[in-house]
């Protein structure tokens, strides 16, 4: 195992103010960085993130990176950056540190830049510019009754890419029930299922960031009612499920 761990002088502001400048990170760029966030511990290998971002191989993240971080040299000439033997710019060691493995390669955000990342999602949630969820899945939602009505929907609700990357990661069959949409319904059920927050809303505080894979789960409308009803984990009321199920089993055999 070979390990790219050289340092890089550019600070978490100063890539801050780069994933803002669109001259530098490109929209595929930024979208790249964002997904790498929030794999376990902002690390990766470039066929994964290819997956979740819908591409046929790693080879075009490969150039797409290349791309970026010659930017990024343009960017600051005065600093240095990591270097092959050969005297050529390690293009995409620039935002990334590395592990090289026999036939695998992983991509890991450099601290400084996991930190920009950080303060990026904080500014989109803060601007309020990704769609909503389902009209379902807006929980906890707090109203003051009076002369002012005011309905305040929690910006963490409002995370329409947490969502799609939810469900790149567990699919849209219903977590609890097995329930899918387009096996029952066809085309018009095709990629239909709600989002659940496993981390109640009402405990999650102004520097919580959802985290997609770890946070979220697919569940039918159904379930996710009774989720909320019931005021009980996946697991649970998936046992609930099962045990009735095989009691209806026992009761038609009898």
């Amino acid at each position: 195992m070979k390990i790219y761990d050289e340092p890089l002088a550019i600070s978490a502001d100063q890539w801050l103010a780069m994933l803002n400048d669109p001259s530098v990170f490109h929209g595929e760029d930024v979208e790249l960085i964002r997904t790498l966030y929030y794999f376990p511990d902002c690390r990766a290998s470039g066929k994964e993130l290819a997956r979740f971002l819908n591409k046929v191989s790693h080879s075009p993240l490969n150039a797409q990176v290349g791309r970026l971080g010659n930017r990024i040299v343009r960017k600051y000439p005065d600093v240095q950056f990591p270097m092959e033997r050969e005297g050529k710019v390690r293009w995409w060691n620039i935002p990334f540190l590395g592990e090289e493995h026999p036939g695998r390669y992983t991509w890991q955000l450099r601290p400084e830049l996991r930190e920009a990342v950080r303060r990026y999602e904080q500014q989109e949630m803060d601007r309020h510019e990704e769609g909503a969820l389902l009209p379902s899945e807006l929980e906890d939602i707090p109203l003051r009754e009076g002369g002012k009505k005011l309905v305040a929907v929690n910006r963490y609700e409002r995370n329409a890419r947490a969502r799609r990357l939810c469900l790149q990661r567990h699919g849209y069959r219903c977590s609890v029930c097995q329930f899918d949409f387009e096996e029952v319904y066809g085309e018009i059920g095709k990629g239909f299922i709600e989002v659940h927050h496993l981390i109640p809303l009402s405990e999650i505080g102004e520097q919580y960031t959802v985290n997609p894979f770890d946070d979220l789960r697919p569940v039918c409308p159904n379930c996710h009612a009774m989720l909320h009803r019931g005021n009980l984990s996946i697991e649970e009321l998936r046992e609930m499920v099962e045990t009735r199920r095989r009691i209806s089993v026992i009761g038609q055999s009898n």
